[in-house]
């Protein structure tokens, strides 16, 4: 919901919109897990800095039994939005989900292309490398 969500803000706002996954301290990297942000970066810096930048969402990911992982080109911790399309540019990537427990074995990706189409990849058809 929250990358259909920063595609359809960027647009609107005609504004570039950033998304990152972040830690506990709020700092956008690839493999937090911690909390889902989407924002404004006003300054550019590719990173949410609270009194400068405008959040859209913060999503708590309270992940007891999984992770994920963001990963786009560039080993950028962020997916950018363009507001003059509402669509990400470059190696637009996906998120992982891997779970830590034993049993659990829905292992996914959720992908973005292009033009902002986002779908869910089951791990069977495509492998997530979790246990790599």
């Amino acid at each position: 919901d929250t990358l259909a969500l920063a595609k359809a803000e960027s647009f609107i706002r005609r504004q570039n919109v950033l998304l990152c996954l972040s830690n506990a301290g709020g700092r956008c990297h690839r493999n937090s897990d911690k909390t889902l942000l989407l924002f404004i970066d006003k300054n550019n810096n590719k990173h949410f800095d609270a009194q400068v930048d405008q959040l859209l969402v913060q999503q708590s990911l309270k992940l007891k039994y999984s992770k994920v992982m963001l990963r786009v080109g560039g080993r950028r911790h962020y997916t950018k939005f363009w507001g003059d399309s509402g669509k990400p540019r470059g190696h637009f990537g996906h998120i992982k989900y891997c779970p830590t427990a034993t049993y659990n074995k829905a292992m996914y990706l959720i992908s973005f292309n292009q033009r902002g189409i986002i779908k869910q990849k089951h791990n069977e058809h495509h492998p997530t490398q979790c246990n790599s």
